[in-house]
């Protein structure tokens, strides 16, 4: 058991829900999950993401955070111990190891775009882009990547914050940071809903994310609305063993997962609502990732009436957003150097901090080349080490530790939810992630 988790755990069940939320609930929500809807058939996609998010995101999650529970310590002592309890081969041990190497690469990836995000805030209330021509708006964007010291500069900056959360600890750091930001990025969502229904075409934007459209929707739909999910609720990069190592005792595991998976929905259609409007607006095409996150939404902002301060306020929600991800994703790896290898947090927290930085500086300077690094990143998270963490852990939890072993770490639980949680951990997302992992590679090679 983990000594420091005993000193550092929360000491309510709303700071953990808080903490959870704040580093699951990421940028998928604002720049991937209402591009989702609308090119997918709106209300089917909608029906279905909703499937996947309570029936194999939540029963995911809560497996991950009753192994932490079960532990007390960083992935790979809770996992150890668990597999000790359960009398099981340690081969299992690649479980955490998967995530916490997936949990380092997607840090990359939000210090990368959290970076732009804080650069591109600072140029929307300067009203960089106000009626600036959709050209020149992205050429503003391939400007800063054959230039990027300060995109570069921005990224040092999130590095040094996440860092900074990850010296303080979950409660002085990430605990405080959830408390502060989550409320304000509630505030701010509802701020810019109120802005796009005010000058932005609804009625477009509605025809577009809301439509019943059953013809778009097919089985590629389908896994996308798996895919974003799992991703959205981060399982598979070991933040709910990290924060299950330092939940209160006797936490209600599957109630607070819920109440997660809950606010997620909200925010991802409330992001939606608040920026898709705008584009119909300003006649712009439907976007995604990078394209919607610095092309289409400064012209958007730029064209609209005092659109300098809310495409500030917009990019601020990312910039919060992202922060928190970061450091949820910091903690896993941040556990194992401290545990593992006797590290002291503050030393582990910087050099992870610069360590990531650095990577992400390469990611930066290779996306004049067509992205090369970043495109691998994604490729390597999204394809390889995240589904298959998914899968064993999945099978490890429902398939070969005893039940009663389940019920002891779940006690807080009615019985009935329990037997519900077990049966769709079993039955569903045992064979729905497995068929969609394989699905990653047999399709592209039949087609």
């Amino acid at each position: 058991m983990n000594l420091s988790a005993a000193s550092e755990r929360w000491s309510s069940r709303t700071t953990f829900v808080l903490v959870l939320a704040m580093a699951t609930v990421g940028l998928g929500n604002i720049w991937r999950f209402a591009w989702l809807m609308g090119e997918h058939g709106g209300a089917p996609f909608v029906l279905s993401y909703v499937c996947c998010l309570f029936a194999v995101g939540v029963p995911l999650l809560s497996a991950e955070i009753v192994i932490g529970t079960h532990g007390r310590g960083s992935p790979l002592s809770s996992m150890r111990w668990m597999i000790n309890s359960a009398g099981r081969s340690r081969l299992w041990m690649v479980i955490p190891l998967l995530t916490c190497i997936a949990a380092f690469l997607l840090l990359v990836v939000c210090i990368v775009i959290g970076g732009w995000c804080l650069v591109y805030a600072f140029h929307q209330q300067l009203g960089s882009f106000a009626a600036m021509p959709a050209q020149d708006v992205a050429a503003f964007f391939v400007e800063q990547l054959e230039a990027p010291s300060a995109l570069i500069g921005g990224q040092a900056v999130l590095a040094a914050a996440v860092a900074v959360l990850g010296v303080l600890g979950l409660r002085r750091g990430l605990g405080v940071y959830a408390w502060v930001a989550l409320p304000m990025v509630v505030w701010l969502l509802g701020v810019l809903v109120r802005y796009a229904l005010d000058f932005g075409d609804l009625e477009a934007a509605g025809r577009y994310l809301f439509a019943r459209q059953p013809l778009d929707f097919d089985g590629g739909s389908f896994l996308a609305a798996l895919g974003h999910a799992l991703f959205t609720l981060s399982v598979g990069v070991a933040v709910g063993m990290s924060f299950g190592a330092y939940a209160p005792r006797k936490l209600p595991v599957l109630r607070s997962v819920i109440a997660v998976a809950l606010f997620d929905l909200v925010v991802a259609v409330a992001a939606g609502v608040a920026l898709y409007p705008l584009l119909a607006a300003a006649n712009l095409e439907p976007a995604r990732e990078f394209t919607l996150l610095f092309i289409a939404a400064p012209y958007a902002y730029g064209a609209m009436p005092f659109g300098d301060v809310y495409g500030a306020l917009f990019f601020t929600v990312a910039l919060l957003l992202v922060l928190g991800s970061a450091a949820g994703l910091l903690e896993p790896v941040l556990g194992v150097m401290a545990q593992q290898f006797r590290i002291r947090r503050g030393v582990s927290a910087v050099f992870l901090g610069a360590s990531a930085w650095a990577v992400s500086c390469f990611a930066t300077l290779g996306l004049v080349e067509q992205g090369a690094l970043l495109r691998r990143i994604n490729e390597w998270t999204g394809q390889l080490l995240i589904p298959l963490a998914m899968f064993l852990l999945a099978v490890f939890v429902a398939w070969r530790l005893p039940r009663r072993l389940l019920r002891r770490e779940l006690a807080r639980e009615p019985d009935a939810l329990f037997a519900v949680w077990y049966f769709l951990l079993r039955f569903v997302a045992v064979p729905v992630v497995g068929a969609a992992w394989l699905w990653l590679y047999l399709v592209p090679q039949t087609q």
